[in-house]
């Protein structure tokens, strides 16, 4: 191993799994938000973590609800992810703007998109300042997969996205 510049090791991680993370107002109006920094934290019990800047709609939204959906990007949601990236909730209803196909959660008050690989429905359960971001746990409390099953997307950095194979393809 050599000694490089910290950029150029976080390279390395590339390709990830793009997320959505979709939560909800009081008002049930629901947002949305790609995240590359998820990990599975638990096995008993089923937990996840999802990383947000403080500055995001998302955050605001997650800590008022206390509860949020993380929602694997399907092949054919690259269009989806970029617009949900680059615009912000607080200004622009990107459902409405993108007629994001929805259908209703088994547990949360944030919707399932439709065409994802797999979605979480996640009751918060801790978080903790990590440096300039907010590093949420939340505890799975209902699991989907899509039917038939479809390919995630992983990000291979600069916006170059592309299908994973689902199990038996």
């Amino acid at each position: 191993m050599k000694k490089v510049d910290l950029t150029e090791a976080m390279a390395g991680k590339l390709p990830e799994w793009v997320v959505f993370v979709i939560t909800a107002d009081a008002n049930g109006k629901p947002n949305v938000m790609p995240a590359g920094w998820v990990a599975f934290a638990s096995g008993s019990p089923p937990m996840v973590t999802v990383a947000l800047h403080p500055n995001r709609y998302s955050h605001t939204l997650l800590e008022q609800a206390g509860e949020f959906v993380l929602a694997w990007a399907g092949e054919g949601q690259e269009g989806l992810v970029k617009f949900a990236g680059a615009v912000s909730g607080r200004k622009t209803d990107k459902f409405a703007q993108m007629a994001i196909k929805t259908s209703k959660a088994a547990v949360v008050k944030a919707p399932l998109i439709e065409g994802c690989a797999m979605a979480l429905e996640c009751k918060l359960a801790g978080k903790m300042t990590a440096g300039d971001h907010t590093v949420f746990a939340g505890r799975i409390v209902a699991s989907h997969l899509s039917d038939p099953p479809i390919a995630s997307i992983l990000n291979f950095g600069k916006e170059n996205y592309v299908p994973a194979l689902p199990k038996g393809k």
